[in-house]
């Protein structure tokens, strides 16, 4: 079984309930967290806040009333000082009806007019001490706070002037407890709880809602995953979430239809590598079923031994070209470097194709000037070489021609190309016919193993270089190898 990779800093999701376990639930839990902080902070900043502007509006309000009443009192005062008649102060309950039934009215200064009634309690001493009329004649009204001589209680009242003749007689003060100055903070706290709760109830249902519609991609893509496990590789899934969901479809459907190619390419593969492996093994057992048997003629000995070498020859190649494919994929290929005069090395790729070339009809030409020694390694460089001239071999035509060129970089790198007159490759394959296993039928109707190319790709990054292919000027494919002068990539260990 393969190993799982863990993110760094991934939680255990062992200890929790399963809807959080799921990223409809973390995010879910995520937004109700957040509102829960925010609803508890509005709840304990706006219930100070509300409290404090009721308080202060109803302060206001009591300064307002302390006013008016004291306006009252002084227009009735001198109404009745021009009458010549007894100021009579409102009736207690009439007092209490306009100012309310736990407001206290006080009022002290000169006697009104002879006679006067005083249907209030008198003033305590201590507010006679911090009263001020200045502060009255200047600002219209003081306020002040205060134990009830009566009750005990702490209270807060508000004074206003009564004037009489454009003097100051003296003062009329409203004194309510502060239950009355607006809501405590607990009790607005309780109704704020109360109503984030009922938000927060909706503000969930909504979360359920939209995560559902967000992760429904996810769970399609999730029931496709396993389609793909089960070995189904024609699903497919639709984009329509979001832009980051939508990248993520078309990734996820990408990488089916290449493992979908992958998986026809293998079994292309499978078919013709098993007929490959087949032929030298029926030609090999039947000249050894024969030699055994002793029904070859003395003088054709030597001719089924040569059979047999050969054969065993091809499966031999055939067996090192998969290990070699193998071991580069595990990225355990060894290079050995070494200074090689590169011309000579190109020299003798071309000798061991020149038999084929003649047989072929095909012209096998060569431009190799003067190149200055690199260091690589020249046995991977045969190879690669090699099989650029085999498969530029097997696509040209009777007649046609190949050719083989080198040129030294300014860079100190080394570009030897390989060109053929035969169909060339279509654009759209230029980088599929470097992947393991594909092959296609040549101008000749025979199909290669689909390693050659894949190899040589590989080769020639492994030395620091690359394989790449065009078209040629004329007609025809141009495969152009770079390898590095110093025959590996920047801090690359040549012994791997």
């Amino acid at each position: 079984m393969g190993n799982r990779i863990q993110g760094p800093g991934r939680l255990p999701l062992r200890g929790l309930p399963r809807p959080w376990r799921t990223l409809r639930g973390r995010l879910a839990l995520a937004s109700m967290a957040g509102l829960l902080v925010a609803s508890l902070a509005f709840t304990l900043v706006g219930a100070r806040l509300i409290s404090a502007q009721n308080s202060q509006a109803a302060r206001a309000e009591l300064d307002r009333q302390t006013v008016v009443l004291a306006e009252l009192i002084s227009e009735d005062a001198e109404r009745a000082a021009r009458e010549g008649r007894v100021f009579r102060f409102l009736p207690r309950d009439g007092v209490q009806t306009l100012v309310g039934s736990d407001t206290r009215l006080y009022f002290t200064g000169l006697a009104l007019s002879p006679g006067a009634d005083e249907p209030t309690a008198e003033i305590p001493a201590v507010i006679v001490e911090r009263l001020s009329y200045t502060a009255l004649e200047r600002d219209g009204v003081q306020r002040l706070d205060f134990v009830e001589p009566e009750t005990g209680r702490f209270t807060e009242a508000s004074a206003a002037p009564v004037v009489l003749g454009g003097e100051t007689a003296g003062a009329v003060l409203l004194s309510r407890p502060p239950s009355r100055f607006g809501s405590s903070a607990a009790t607005v706290a309780s109704r704020a709880i109360i109503a984030s709760a009922v938000g927060l109830g909706v503000a969930l249902l909504l979360l359920l809602y939209l995560t559902g519609r967000v992760t429904r991609p996810l769970r399609a893509m999730q029931a496709a995953a396993r389609e793909v496990e089960a070995g189904n590789l024609d699903v497919r899934v639709e984009p329509g979430g979001t832009v980051e969901l939508d990248e993520v479809s078309r990734a996820f459907n990408a990488m089916v239809e290449q493992l979908e190619h992958r998986d026809q390419t293998s079994r292309e593969f499978l078919m013709r590598i098993t007929h490959d492996l087949r032929t030298p093994l029926t030609a090999i057992r039947g000249h050894a079923t024969a030699l055994a048997d002793g029904i070859v003629p003395e003088e054709d000995v030597r001719r089924s031994l040569g059979a047999i070498h050969g054969e065993a020859a091809r499966l031999e190649q055939l067996v090192t070209d998969l290990l070699d494919l193998a071991r580069l994929e595990a990225d355990r290929f060894r290079v050995d470097l070494e200074e090689v005069p590169p011309a000579e090395l190109l020299e003798r790729a071309l000798d061991a194709h020149e038999a084929e070339a003649v047989s072929r009809r095909i012209a096998l030409e060569r431009e190799l000037p003067d190149l200055p020694p690199i260091v690589t390694d020249p046995l991977r460089v045969r190879q690669i070489v090699g099989n650029l001239l085999d498969n530029a071999l097997r696509w040209t035509p009777a007649d046609g021609r190949v050719l083989l060129e080198a040129a030294a970089g300014d860079d100190g790198n080394l570009r030897v190309a390989v060109s053929d007159t035969g169909p060339g490759v279509p654009e759209d394959m230029r980088e599929t016919i470097f992947e393991p296993f594909h092959s296609s039928e040549t101008p000749g109707g025979s199909f290669g193993h689909g390693l050659g190319l894949a190899i040589s790709r590989q080769l020639a990054r492994a030395l620091g270089g690359d394989l790449t292919v065009s078209e040629r000027s004329g007609g025809g494919s141009r495969f152009e190898l770079l390898l590095a002068g110093s025959g590996a990539p920047a801090g690359a260990d040549p012994s791997t």
